[in-house]
C-alpha cells in the first residue's frame, strides 16, 4: 500500500473480529510511530497496550460504567462541543445528523461501550510536566501509529470514549499518576458488521486552506 493509499484507506473501525495481534505486529508499528516527530527530540510519548485478558477486563468494568451512566472523567479538560468555536462545531455538528440519520450507525451508542470489541487498545501517554506543546507532538505519534497499523494490515480506532475512565486504564496497566493519557487507539481486524460501513466526510480544501 502506497503512502497517498494509506491517507485515504485509513477510517475509523467501529467493530473488530476477535482475532489476536501477534505481539511482534505490534511491536513494529510502535517502533514505526517513534518516528514521529518532537519538539527538540523530546520523545515525551509512552504506550502501554492492553490485550488479552487486560482488555477484557477494561473492556468489562468500562462497560459497565456505560451502562450506569457513569460521567466521564478523561486527564485531559472537556468543554461543550458548542464552545469549540464555529468551524469545528459546523463540523461535529453535521457529522452527529450523518450518525443519528445513517442506518448503518444505529448500534454506535453499543459499540461505544463495548470499546468497539477490539481485541487491542493502545493507550499514548505524556508526563504532567511536559508542557502543552506535549500533546501536539502525542497527537503526531498516535496518527503515525495509525498510518504505520494501516499499512501492516491493521485497522483502529481513536476515540474520547477510549480515555474517559482513566481510573478503569490505571486498574490495569501501570500508567502513573503522573503521566497524562492523552489517546487510546483500538487496534485490531474490521469485522463485516455494517457499521463498518460509515465513513466521515471532509470539508472542502479552500475552506481550511490560506496560501498567498
Amino acid at each position: 500500500m502506497n503512502q497517498s493509499t494509506v491517507f485515504h484507506e485509513r477510517i475509523s473501525i467501529r467493530d473488530f473480529q476477535a482475532k489476536e495481534v501477534a505481539t511482534a505486529l505490534l511491536r513494529q508499528i510502535v517502533a514505526e510511530a517513534q518516528q514521529a516527530p518532537s519538539w527538540a527530540n523530546s520523545q515525551p510519548w509512552k504506550v502501554y497496550v492492553a490485550t488479552g485478558a487486560t482488555m477484557e477486563a477494561i473492556r468489562k468494568e468500562h462497560l459497565e460504567k456505560s451502562q450506569e451512566g457513569v460521567k466521564g472523567t478523561a486527564d485531559l479538560p472537556v468543554k461543550p462541543i458548542q464552545d469549540w468555536g464555529d468551524l469545528p462545531w459546523s463540523n461535529m455538528e453535521k457529522w452527529l445528523e450523518e450518525v443519528k440519520t445513517d442506518p448503518d450507525m444505529e448500534t454506535f451508542a453499543k459499540a461505544n461501550a463495548q470499546l468497539w470489541n477490539a481485541p487491542v487498545m493502545a493507550y499514548i501517554t505524556v508526563p504532567k510536566t511536559t508542557p502543552v506543546w506535549s500533546i501536539y507532538d502525542a497527537g503526531a505519534f498516535a496518527q503515525t501509529l495509525m498510518l504505520s497499523a494501516s499499512s501492516n494490515g491493521l485497522d483502529s480506532m481513536v476515540a474520547y470514549e477510549n480515555i474517559k475512565y482513566p481510573d478503569e486504564v490505571r486498574r490495569h496497566l501501570p500508567v502513573g499518576e503522573d503521566e497524562i493519557i492523552v489517546a487510546g487507539i483500538a487496534l485490531g481486524y474490521r469485522s463485516d458488521h455494517k457499521i463498518n460501513n460509515f465513513k466521515s466526510t471532509r470539508i472542502g480544501l479552500d475552506k481550511i486552506l490560506t496560501i498567498q
